[in-house]
């Protein structure tokens, strides 16, 4: 199964170290965790930040798109593109114990598999 993760865009933080989702620093860090956890291999995932040109790559995406927080999620909603919600990974609150964080990735991606195995064909 093909993954398109999308986030906002790339923290200050993130530019002056020179990460980005791809090297697993920073937010990615516990969502790459999340994602194996899931058996998903975050290697080989794309990712695209939606609010840095983003857009057309999502758009031609053929597999199940990530929509990773709620600016992102809204932003794909309105432009019409099913993803799946999941909540970003530097989010405050509960959320942020790794834990937590990685019972709902798993819960979310999950419940999107069992929704497609269940669609008729």
């Amino acid at each position: 199964m093909s993954y398109l993760i999308v986030g906002e865009r790339r923290s200050p933080k993130a530019i002056r170290l020179g990460l980005t989702w791809e090297s697993g620093g920073l937010a990615a860090k516990p969502l790459f965790e999340a994602l194996r956890t899931a058996g998903v291999d975050p290697a080989i995932c794309q990712f695209v930040n939606w609010f840095e040109g983003g857009e057309a790559i999502v758009r031609k995406h053929r597999g199940r798109i990530i929509g990773l927080g709620q600016k992102v999620q809204k932003a794909l909603t309105g432009a019409g593109i099913s993803h799946i919600p999941v909540v970003h990974p530097a989010a405050r609150g509960k959320i942020r114990l790794r834990t937590n964080y990685v019972a709902h990735v798993v819960t979310q991606l999950r419940r999107t598999d069992e929704a497609h195995s269940m669609a008729p064909r």
